[in-house]
């Protein structure tokens, strides 16, 4: 196979219809969706660094791991987990307290142009940055999964003759940017505005620079030269309603709102002396107080509750039957906002771990619950969330043969009014591969992994789950660190060229250097020294700048496999242990911070310790007192009276306009995943037999 880019998988989220249940909800002390609280204000010190200080300049605090020579604006993410910052060669990301858990973001192709970076800004929920380099601007994941890209000359949004400059992003995802044309030109620049969903740009106030958003992205503040000084405006969202602030004979500069909108953090320039001075003005009254006299450029943070959503079943309510009432709707009830239809189901041996894990994939693919039954007859559990979740007639697979489920489930399944579909084989690699088989005859991707334990299929399956509804997605299994024949039957009828193929683990990467094929074919290996490094791995592979993740229990197949089928489609699935959260998936969820919004677990205390879930909520947000942790009992959210419900698709990936950035989270391409581990940005060579 050529070594290929999975840019074409950027919007692989956008046809698909299977969603995870109404993934943030308002519980008590939560926010409402799109609130946000102003917390500390990030400036340059002067120097070389970043330091923050509270709203009155007092508590000043270096920030540890944050470089920034330049002068270059620092810049906060959307939930204020992370501070961006840079050099003209370099720009980087970071926890503003403890491990700064830095993040180098690479620079075009080629280096940045002009050498130097300017200034820079979070964009769309976190996803991406855009940053300019004075003459045009650039876009790329928070994470650092691929370079950064032009963002706008590509798409024919910007003349040869402008330069562009100041981005400033508001929470609907527009941009406003300051664009001077031609450039140099001594007019000056005007404020325009870039709308990612429609892909179109618009000169929205002329004569105007500074940009900045209110955290509601209602006002837009900027400044413009007034008998020769740089004053405070204020307008709306769509430009009207000008209204000039300040009339002082000084120069405003780097305008940063207060999230809450009621006050403009600020640089006061003395136009005698040329002194910086850092001032915060409040909007109600006039008055202005000084910040700082060493920092600049201030960075006001916003801060946002994310969720972390535990999903568990009670009483008769199993994991499986909780995971499919959070993804499904009721046969005949009332349609619920963020549920879809239930098209098929997928049943597994309760008591076989590995056999089920081909079923991930396949539920997500036919958009089907994955329900747990006993080997000999159809428990009642399950034909209770059959009868709940699938209309008559609808097929039902039954993965593995009849020792695993026998011909009497069949039979019962048959007599509730569905159409049993068996997904037999010989052994776990035979069933993998008539399970790839009822996917597709031609996948797009093949994830390969060993079937002696659960884990590493797991993961496997729910990589390729990430393609959805109709997907062309498969995981097949060895045996080991060799290929069984049905498995390599199945790959010697595919054409190479066509295929891309992922080992999982390090025996499935054996296995292919072991095994001959009959056609060449080249590999990217994931691997790890452990479960949960591997999934850490496929994650930064398969994955960038995701607005959710699963976290799953290692000890727990029937939760993972359940949950993972219901909710992979939206974010990478990671493993950790119960007493605390294992340290690499806890620097995933750390250095993704910027994007993701929502972590997902499923199964009860047991699974997940009070440490574990304190150290999830701590690492997605600003700290834990900034994630809300939302109840799911048997499937259902404990709502509270007049809830607000955050749908889905505000969380979940979404493509943008066509031949704009998708917010995919989908890997831009294949890549480095940690020093030290096998992913590499182009595959390694099968040689065929």
């Amino acid at each position: 196979m050529r070594s290929r880019m999975r840019r074409g998988l950027a919007a692989l989220t956008s046809a698909v219809s299977l969603t995870a249940g109404v993934i943030a909800v308002t519980a008590p002390g939560a926010q409402a969706a799109g609130d946000v609280t102003g917390g500390r204000i990030a400036l340059y010190d002067g120097s070389d660094g970043v330091v923050t200080v509270n709203a009155d300049g007092t508590d000043p605090q270096t920030v540890s791991g944050l470089t920034d020579s330049a002068g270059l604006a620092p810049n906060w993410a959307p939930d204020g987990s992370r501070l961006l910052s840079g050099w003209p060669g370099q720009l980087m990301t970071g926890r503003a307290t403890g491990d700064t858990s830095r993040i180098d973001l690479p620079a075009p192709d080629g280096g940045v142009p002009g050498g130097s970076w300017k200034d820079a800004t979070f964009w769309l929920g976190g996803h991406y940055v855009v940053s300019s380099t004075a003459d045009e601007l650039y876009y790329g994941p928070s994470d650092g999964a691929f370079a950064s890209e032009p963002l706008l000359s590509g798409r024919n949004q910007r003349p040869s003759s402008a330069c562009d400059s100041s981005p400033a992003a508001a929470p609907d995802g527009t941009l406003a940017f300051v664009r001077t044309d031609p450039c140099g030109g001594s007019a000056g620049g005007d404020i325009w505005t870039y709308d990612p969903a429609s892909d179109t740009s618009k000169e929205l106030i002329s004569d105007g620079s500074y940009p900045s958003y209110s955290g509601d992205g209602a006002t837009l503040a900027f400044t413009r030269v007034v008998d020769g000084r740089l004053q405070i405006f204020t307008a709306a969202a769509d430009g009207s309603d000008v209204k000039q602030v300040t009339t002082d004979a000084v120069d405003h500069r780097d305008l940063s709102f207060d999230p809450e909108g009621g006050r403009i953090a600020y640089d006061e320039i003395d136009p005698a002396s040329g002194s910086t001075t850092a001032k915060v003005l409040d909007l109600s009254d006039g008055s202005t107080t000084t910040l700082s006299t060493t920092g600049s450029k201030p960075a006001w943070q916003p801060l946002r509750q994310n969720v972390l959503v535990r999903v568990y079943g009670t009483g008769a309510i199993g994991i499986d039957d909780a995971a499919s009432r959070w993804t499904f709707d009721t046969v005949g009830g009332t349609h619920v906002d963020g549920l879809v239809p239930a098209k098929s189901a997928v049943l597994v041996n309760k008591t076989n771990a590995t056999y089920a894990a081909p079923a991930v994939s396949l539920a997500s693919e036919k958009q089907a619950p994955v329900l747990m039954t006993s080997a000999t007859a159809l428990d009642s559990s399950a034909v209770t969330e059959l009868k709940r979740s699938l209309p008559k007639g609808g097929t039902v697979y039954l993965t593995g043969g009849t020792n695993l489920l026998s011909s009497a489930v069949e039979s019962q399944v048959k007599a509730l009014g569905y159409t049993p579909l068996r997904l037999g084989g010989t052994d776990l690699a035979g069933v993998s591969a008539r399970v790839a088989k009822q996917i597709t005859a031609t996948p797009s991707w093949i994830f390969l992994a060993d079937g002696t334990e659960f884990h590493d299929p797991v993961t496997a399956s729910t990589a390729a789950a990430a393609l959805g509804y109709r997907g062309t997605g498969v995981v097949l299994l060895t045996r080991g660190t060799s290929i069984p024949s049905t498995v390599q039957n199945y790959m010697n009828a595919l054409d190479p060229e066509k295929t891309n193929l992922v080992s999982v683990g390090t025996n499935a990467r054996k296995a292919l250097e072991n095994t001959p094929l009959q056609k060449p074919w080249y590999f990217w290996d994931v691997s790890g020294s452990s479960t949960e490094t591997t999934a850490v791995n496929m994650a930064h592979f398969w994955w960038n700048a995701p607005s959710t993740a699963l976290v799953e229990s290692t000890w727990s197949w029937q939760n993972a496999v359940t949950g993972n089928a219901a909710s992979g489609v939206y974010g990478p699935a990671l493993w950790s242990t119960i007493a605390e959260l294992s340290p690499g998936t806890e620097a995933y969820l750390d250095s993704e911070s910027s994007s993701v919004q929502a972590v997902q677990t499923f199964g009860g205390n047991d699974s997940y310790s009070v440490a574990e879930r304190t150290s999830i909520s701590s690492a997605i947000a600003a700290g834990s007192a900034w994630t809300t942790t939302v109840w799911v009992p048997a499937g259902t959210p404990q709502l509270m009276s007049a809830p607000k419900v955050l749908a889905p698709e505000a969380l979940a990936p979404k493509a943008l306009a066509k031949g704009a950035p998708a917010v995919s989270g989908a890997a831009h391409a294949p890549r480095s995943v940690l020093p030290g581990h096998a992913v590499s940005s182009r595959p390694t060579h099968h040689t065929a037999s």
